[in-house]
């Protein structure tokens, strides 16, 4: 595959596609996954803090806040242990240099056509029955590239009538309510049936995800998979959004409890709630306003693509001739999505209490919920961007 012509595709593909047989000259392609995890543990001798929990689960989503770790060495993904049928793990969403450099020996995303990314890139691993609620990433497109195991991945449309929440806020993401997990009834999912594509992504597929498509990811067996975001020139219109959104959500919940906070922010979300975090949150709007109202880049060292440059003939004649190993994901029926959805509702228990962490106070509870409802309204894109475009149009100098 010609590295140029797969960066144009990548940079211009609208809805998704999958790179087939990619032949990555990546060291971690030449050894089985038990190979690598024992190469792992030689290295690294300390047990591993996988995150979890339990396979049964509630009426909503699984948010990271419920989760609880788990020590373990990284060749334990490998075996077969009768917790696995109780519990899932996950090592995931961290930055390739927290991996020994015999681990990520050669991995870049040069055979993409992007050389340059060599460090900020991400893996994941995880057992049977991890997985990533429903969301779409704020920023960029996103290429994956699944190494070991495989990988079930539902995605929907920017415009899919999914139910948006801001809790849990995390900066780079912004989730919705359905639970692809272990969905309680199909209820929730009648406006979305027409517009799911769905692929399971094995070894040496890559999969190229376009800016704000939904997607619900699970791990099916013990998996490794690599990733890079490529931030597009049109991320500053998202980063003003976002940073209104968190300026929304700070003052909101300042002077709230820990145990509050803690469940309305991702835990992998740094939002301080002190005079200083918001200002500082206000100095980054005043910058990025002010690059946006003068049509400038918003930071030299931060590398941005242009994205959808190329016209429908142009990037239909490369698929054409990159079809042999390139390919749209398909769309599925109503009735093979349901048939997926009745699956995963197996594993919900109406006696789990899923609505809220059980370590706060009945009185946190209910703020908890008062809380929530205030900032999912609040924050709503659509709102936010209502705001944004206020904002643009005024004097903000």
């Amino acid at each position: 595959m010609d590295p140029t012509e797969l960066r144009d595709i990548i940079l211009n593909a609208r809805q998704p596609y999958v790179v087939h047989n990619a032949h990555l000259p990546w060291d971690c392609f030449r050894q089985t996954f038990e190979e690598w995890c024992e190469m792992y543990d030689g290295i690294q001798r300390e047990l591993i803090p996988f995150e979890g929990c339990s396979v049964e689960s509630g009426s909503t989503p699984q948010w990271e806040c419920q989760r609880t770790k788990a020590k373990m060495r990284m060749s334990d993904l490998c075996k077969f242990n009768v917790n696995a049928k109780k519990r899932w793990n996950t090592f995931s969403y961290r930055n390739i240099h927290e991996l020994p450099e015999a681990c990520r020996r050669g991995i870049n995303f040069a055979c993409f056509g992007f050389p340059e990314v060599d460090n900020d890139i991400t893996f994941w691993i995880s057992s049977a029955q991890a997985h990533t609620p429903c969301h779409y990433d704020t920023y960029g497109c996103n290429i994956v590239v699944q190494v070991y195991g495989r990988k079930s991945w539902i995605l929907l449309p920017p415009e899919a009538k999914l139910k948006t929440l801001r809790v849990p806020f995390e900066e780079s993401s912004v989730y919705c309510e359905q639970n692809f997990y272990s969905p309680a009834s199909f209820g929730s999912f009648a406006k979305v049936e027409n517009h799911v594509y769905h692929i399971i992504l094995e070894p040496g597929m890559a999969l190229i995800v376009p800016p704000r498509w939904w997607h619900y990811v699970e791990t099916l067996e013990p998996s490794l998979n690599f990733n890079t975001w490529l931030g597009v020139e049109d991320d500053v219109d998202a980063q003003i959004s976002e940073c209104i959104t968190k300026l929304l959500i700070q003052d909101i919940c300042n002077g709230e409890t820990e145990n509050v906070r803690k469940n309305i922010i991702n835990p992998n979300e740094d939002l301080s709630m002190s005079a200083h975090g918001i200002e500082e949150s206000f100095s980054i709007l005043h910058y990025l306003m002010l690059q946006k109202q003068s049509n400038k880049r918003q930071c030299m060292d931060i590398k941005r693509y242009p994205f959808g440059y190329l016209s429908n003939d142009v990037f239909n004649a490369l698929i054409k001739h990159n079809a042999s190993f390139i390919k749209p994901i398909q769309h599925i029926s109503p009735s093979a999505f349901f048939s997926i959805i009745s699956r995963n509702s197996l594993r919900y228990n109406p006696e789990i209490d899923d609505k809220t962490n059980r370590t706060i106070s009945n009185d946190e509870v209910e703020k908890l919920e008062r809380l929530k409802k205030f900032i999912n309204v609040c924050c709503n894109p659509e709102l936010v961007n209502t705001i944004k475009t206020a904002l643009l149009n005024g004097d903000f100098k």
